[in-house]
């Protein structure tokens, strides 16, 4: 990463950081009960978290374009369309895992070195609330998107596609004001105990206003542009690699790195090549499909016909 945004596969793409209006209140709020380095090391831990998402995200050919931090971490709900249920509720764990491991790291160290537990607990336990918050089943927290996946897929098999998604949606939305209620609920008699945590009043509110607004867009994702022009200036090396007419998109972008540029070379079962996909045309081909699961071959040979198709129809356009 650098001052003007982090470096992605071929070019640099900026990437904007957004505050939820509920993060200044909670800020506020850690500030005048003399916890604010706990908020501020929360903070980092929610840019890391963000940064799990992404890292999952990019795995599938989709950049992170925005960050917004909410009060209790990071939320994704970015444009991920195209992806498979599954690798959706595997992006939406990626977060809370890297949290949940980072925790597990700390006490790792504090079994080996138990005098840095004054150093680190802090850090540990902000990890793993964090993590525990966005696995509540709650949308648009990680738990509530892994939940409407579930749900989803439940429902396919009953109805169609747009009717299952707008159904486990309904589910989602109603478990959210479920879990706001509770967290209301649980100030109120917190109150009453004259104990009053107000953590638990801001957290209930962030979960009604998500819920009210249907899971607004906390994180925006594209498709990458693998593009290397740039590079080009200053001079690249040349990476080939051998693939299958049937490898499906998604699985080249492993073989994508910073520093190299390069080629693949598509055979087919045979072990005949069929032709070669340069970097920059996976970029062109890949923005132009709504889905990374085509398998190149498929893709190559749709695109092929395509083009026998608009021949002629360029050939009459000339002859008027």
């Amino acid at each position: 990463m650098d001052g003007n945004g982090i470096s992605q596969i071929g070019e640099k793409r900026g990437v904007r950081l957004t505050l939820h209006p509920l993060f200044f209140l909670v800020g506020v709020w850690y500030a005048f009960t003399g916890e604010l380095l706990l908020f501020l090391l929360s903070c980092f831990v929610a840019v890391q978290h963000e940064c799990a998402h992404a890292f999952a995200a990019a795995k599938l050919g989709y950049k992170l374009n925005k960050i917004v931090l909410m009060p209790f971490g990071a939320v994704i709900d970015g444009d991920l369309r195209g992806i498979s249920l599954k690798d959706e509720i595997t992006v939406a764990l990626w977060g809370p895992l890297c949290n949940l491991f980072t925790a597990a790291f700390f006490v790792a160290v504090w079994w080996c070195f138990p005098t840095a537990y004054a150093y680190t607990d802090t850090a540990c336990f902000a990890s793993l609330s964090i993590a525990l918050v966005n696995l509540l089943p709650a949308y648009p927290l990680d738990g509530g998107r892994v939940l409407r996946c579930i749900l989803v897929r439940l429902f396919l098999k009953k109805t169609d596609a747009a009717t299952a998604e707008k159904r486990a949606r309904n589910c989602c939305f109603f478990v959210t004001l479920f879990c706001a209620a509770g967290c209301f609920l649980a100030f109120g008699i917190l109150c009453l105990m004259q104990l009053p945590n107000f953590t638990l009043l801001i957290f209930g509110l962030f979960l009604l206003l998500s819920g009210l607004g249907n899971g607004k867009q906390a994180a925006v994702y594209a498709k990458m542009d693998f593009s290397f022009t740039a590079a080009f200036a200053r001079g690249a090396e040349i990476k080939r690699v051998a693939v299958l007419n049937s490898c499906p998109i998604k699985n080249l972008f492993k073989y994508l790195t910073s520093g190299a540029y390069t080629v693949f070379e598509v055979y087919d079962a045979e072990k005949n090549h069929l032709f070669d996909l340069p970097q920059n045309e996976l970029s062109a081909r890949f923005l132009t499909v709504s889905t990374p699961y085509v398998p190149i071959g498929e893709l190559h040979r749709k695109e092929k016909t395509a083009k026998t198709h608009e021949k002629p129809v360029q050939n009459n356009q000339k002859r008027e």
